[in-house]
Parts: C-alpha cells; structure tokens; sequence
C-alpha cells in the first residue's frame, strides 16, 4: 500500500499540473463557445410616414366625373370636369405608399438577421366600412437573385397569443398593401435583401408599403362623394385617412432560434396629399 502511494505521488510530481492545467484550458474554452446567453432584440415603432400620393389636381380629376351628378346631356359632366381639372389621370399613377420606422436595438456580441415582417393596416377604424390590408415579407439572403420577398409557408407565425401572426388577419383585403422592402439607411432604396443589426448597436429600420390603387381608391370614393361641393365651387378636394397599424418583426438569435417582437396597434392620420413628401 506504502509502494502505491509512492508511485502515486511520483507520478503526480510530472503529470498532476500537466493533467490540472488540461483540465483549465477546456474549461476556459467551452466559456469562450458558450459566452454570454444570447438576448432578444428590442422593436420600438416610431411613426408611418406617408411618402407617395397623388395631387390635389389628380385627386380632383380622377373622382370630378365620378360624383358630380350627370346631367341629360351624355358626357357633358365628363367634359366639364375635364375643362375645370384635366383629364382624369391613369389610375395606375393614383400611388399612395408610406413608411413604417422603428429603431431596433440588438444588446448581442454578434449580428442578428431580421428574417420577416408583419405589417397590418386598417383604414378609416371607426367606421363600419373600413378596410384592411395585410402582408408578410420574407427577407432573401444576398446570394439569393430576383428575390420578391414571398413568404413561404409558416413565414409570419408565432406561437404566443401575444404576437400577431399572419393568420390573424385573414379577413384582410386582397392587394390592399403591397411591401416594397426594407432598409437600414436613410435615403438607401428598399430592397428584400435580408438587412443585419450589428452587434450590441440600434439601428433605424424602414420599410416601405404601398396601397393597391384599385382597393383604395374604393375607400376614398366615399370622401370624395361627401367632398362634391368643393368639387361643384371647382375647389381641389382634400383627403383625410385615419389608420391603425400593428405587426411583428422575425429574428434569427443565435441559440435562441427564430424569434418574434410585436409592435402596435398605433393610430394616427395621413392627409392626401402629403405638404413634403419624401423621394422615392
């Protein structure tokens, strides 16, 4: 027994500090692959921005022969209307798009990919006739050409009942919003390329919607009817439209997975058209 502990301790005399320090480095190493838990990014909305719609003169010319009512004489409101605001203008060119800002903060030590975005818009909330356009966008890596921002299947979904998913708007009107993309820079055009937070940083993040021409022009015919004594005293005709919004936005986070922050419902107007609006 006395032999054995001797031996022991020989052995121990070259090898016990060799074996302590292994022991040390994959400690210290499985720290540095593990690190600090990876954290959720925060999304704080900041406003909707109206950036595109058409003129006073468009709007005055486009719904003039609409709502005047007709006379006897065939085309005769048509031709008065034309003499007083012009042709009625395409109505591919009645745009209206804004912009949804928000400021995302990412408290990691490496970069996270927003990976999808859910925004819900309804028009004029207080009344029985609004309307309610929805869409979902799922970002394309760079390596990913003539990417459109369709979302597959599953994309916009959350598990939580307090996260708006996709399904939740099921009853929204058919090309009522249409995504344009979405960008980090001010000024920098809206693409589907999927953007990065750099790490431990916020940024400000926009992403740009516009209205399907056909299904809002429905909305603002109601305006225009209750705006036919501008339009008989030759009056350009002003819009107003009240809307709510609300969403959510999709992260990749490290070992936490793909994971989602909700935004909204936030209220506000938008007056047509826009004093300044921001270019395209």
């Amino acid at each position: 027994m006395r032999k054995l502990v001797m031996v022991s301790m020989a052995l121990c005399v070259g090898g016990c500090a060799v074996l302590q320090q292994i022991a040390e480095d994959a400690a210290a190493n499985q720290h540095r692959r593990s690190g600090p838990a990876p954290q959720l990014p925060t999304v704080a909305y900041q406003d909707a921005v109206l950036v595109e719609s058409p003129s006073k003169a468009q709007m005055a010319a486009y719904y003039c022969p609409q709502v005047v009512p007709q006379t006897p004489i065939p085309g005769a409101v048509a031709l008065l209307c034309e003499q007083v605001f012009g042709p009625p203008p395409a109505q591919a060119t009645m745009r209206v798009s804004f912009d949804l800002r928000f400021k995302v903060k990412n408290p990691n030590q490496f970069p996270i990919p927003v990976a999808e975005l859910l925004a819900a818009a309804v028009v004029f909330p207080d009344k029985t006739n609004q309307r309610l356009g929805a869409t979902c966008i799922a970002f394309c890596g760079k390596d990913t050409p003539g990417c459109t921002g369709a979302p597959p299947p599953g994309a916009c979904t959350s598990k939580t009942s307090d996260i708006k998913s996709i399904d939740d708007f099921k009853a929204a009107a058919a090309n009522l919003l249409i995504a344009a993309g979405i960008s980090l820079l001010n000024g920098e055009k809206p693409t589907f390329a999927m953007p990065q937070v750099v790490q431990d940083a916020e940024v400000d993040v926009t992403a740009r919607f516009t209205f399907g021409p056909e299904a809002l022009l429905q909305v603002l015919y109601e305006i225009a009817k209750q705006s036919y004594q501008q339009l008989q005293n030759r009056q350009p005709i002003e819009f107003v439209i009240p809307y709510r919004i609300e969403g959510g936005v999709w992260f990749d986070v490290g070992s936490l997975g793909r994971v989602a922050v909700g935004y909204g419902p936030a209220t506000g107007t938008w007056t047509l058209p826009a004093a300044a609006l921001v270019p395209k």
